[in-house]
């Protein structure tokens, strides 16, 4: 039976029995009376202390007929079931009024339109506080708007009301005043929506059909206060559970061996320290391994992206010939697997300097799959004299897209190139050939940034996950500004 994934509380229910809202319309019979609001304690109490009263009188929750749930019991996302008006509606049994608006069973919030239609992929963000994650969605969104869709012929919408608010806020913020985004804020003081959007992409010519498939993107993005709280990543526990790929954020900037060795003139702002990123790899595999995404080796099987951001300010710490100081080549609209190799290790030679590999070592012992980046939101640092404002310029991105590119990879929804050796997990080793991209500059000019195949610390038969194939098993598919990533 297929089910869906909540991107609210990542609960996972069949489709064919999620529940209904009444959307209190004119009934258009004479005599007859629309529903009233209620109060939905259920919502209210998983959106937390933050809710108005006013916002918990809603429609009423309805369960879904027999009949439907009968009909569609065993279709597939995008089946004929999910399509139409038998398929995606239902007449409220109190007023009569048909509504399409499906509700959550275990949090009572509604999905948008389309939600239930297509696939799933649901990307966890994590970082320490100050790490850039708001100002790197931000900047990742317009990437994949801009040249990076462009270069696979994808299309990315913002998905329901909320997330509609906010992408125009988002983009508002950064991109016309010139604002960084404000901090996530922590979980004690209320719920954090995450952010829904559509992307539509060419089917694959082996598919020998036109058209597009569409995918719903779910970013949830964890503040950076809560990872140094215990009770508080337990909140987080299903989120991370539910996920089909994780990027975690590392701020070089809170790094004390990289500081030490930054001319004191650099000319960035350096940040407070926050939790180490070898201690947030651990607690992110305990928690998985909690929640039975652990394999039989002892190693979590959810792929792994782990980003260092801020590059613009190692300028003086890397070669000019560094991959990290261009985008890649993204022609033909794949996804090149060198290139990745080569950003790969030119980040884990950086590591094992600033701390001896001590966090590459905690991910090989903890994931099955996992690759390492680096990327700048901005291009260069905030100004010194305002720090919360994006630099005159405006972002000037360096492959901020390359983390989720290679999830997307895995899962089958981008082409790949490979090349070179084959490594233990099936895909090319690390002695593949060097970078080959080509000369799109760190402006962001010409060809976008690359991302890859599986991980190169990757794993045995045992580290299959929902990124390895095609859809995921059962998806149907305010504290002060930021600093940059």
């Amino acid at each position: 039976m297929t089910s869906v994934v909540c991107p609210y509380c990542f609960d996972r229910s069949p489709a064919s029995r999620l529940a209904f809202r009444c959307q209190m319309s004119a009934t258009g019979v004479r005599g007859g009376k629309p529903c009233t609001a209620e109060q939905d304690t259920v919502w209210a109490e998983f959106v937390g202390p933050g809710v108005a009263p006013g916002r918990a009188a809603r429609g009423p929750v309805f369960e879904a007929p027999r009949d439907l749930v009968s009909r569609i019991a065993g279709a597939g996302p995008g089946s004929r079931a999910f399509r139409g008006r038998r398929g995606s509606r239902a007449d409220c049994p109190h007023c009569g009024v048909s509504t399409s608006v499906r509700v959550c069973l275990r949090c009572h919030s509604d999905f948008p339109g389309d939600y239930c239609d297509q696939d799933t992929r649901i990307i966890a963000l994590l970082g320490p506080k100050a790490s850039g994650k708001s100002t790197y969605v931000s900047v990742l969104v317009n990437e994949l708007r801009g040249r990076v869709g462009r270069a696979y012929g994808a299309s990315l919408t913002p998905m329901g009301g909320e997330t509609q608010r906010r992408d125009r806020d988002m983009a508002e913020d950064l991109y016309d005043r010139l604002r960084l985004p404000q901090a996530t804020r922590p979980v004690a003081l209320g719920f954090n929506d995450p952010l829904l959007y559509r992307l539509s992409l060419p089917r694959p010519r082996r598919m020998r059909a036109d058209g597009s498939r569409h995918t719903a993107l779910v970013f949830f993005d964890a503040a950076g206060e809560d990872l140094a709280d215990a009770e508080a990543m337990n909140r987080y526990t299903s989120y991370l559970a539910a996920a089909d790929g994780i990027i975690v954020l590392v701020d070089p900037l809170q790094s004390r061996a990289v500081r030490d060795r930054l001319p004191r003139d650099a000319g960035a702002a350096l940040p407070a320290l926050h939790t180490p990123p070898q201690q947030i790899a651990a607690d992110l595999a305990a928690q998985l391994r909690a929640h039975g995404r652990g394999s039989t080796g002892g190693r979590v099987t959810t792929p792994v992206a782990v980003a260092v951001t801020k590059t613009d300010s190692l300028l003086p710490l890397l070669d000019p010939h560094s991959p990290l100081l261009r985008n890649g080549d993204h022609s033909g609209g794949a996804v090149d697997e060198n290139d990745r190799l080569a950003v790969h290790e030119e980040v884990r030679d950086l590591l094992e300097g600033w701390d001896s590999g001590a966090l590459t070592r905690q991910l090989d012992r903890d994931f099955a799959r996992f690759s390492l980046f680096g990327l700048s939101a901005l291009g260069s640092p905030p100004p010194a004299h305002a720090p919360a404002d994006a630099p005159r310029s405006g972002p000037q991105p360096w492959r901020v897209e390359d983390p989720l590119l290679w999830l997307l990879g895995l899962g089958g929804l981008l082409p790949r190139r490979q090349g070179g050796t084959r490594g233990r997990d099936g895909a090319p080793g690390a002695g593949a050939p060097g970078a080959g991209a080509s000369g799109a500059g760190p402006s962001g000019a010409g060809a976008a940034g690359a991302g890859g195949a599986s991980g190169v610390g990757g794993s045995g038969p045992d580290g299959a996950s929902a990124f390895d194939g095609a859809a995921p098993a059962g998806s149907a598919g305010s504290a002060g500004s930021e600093a940059g990533a």
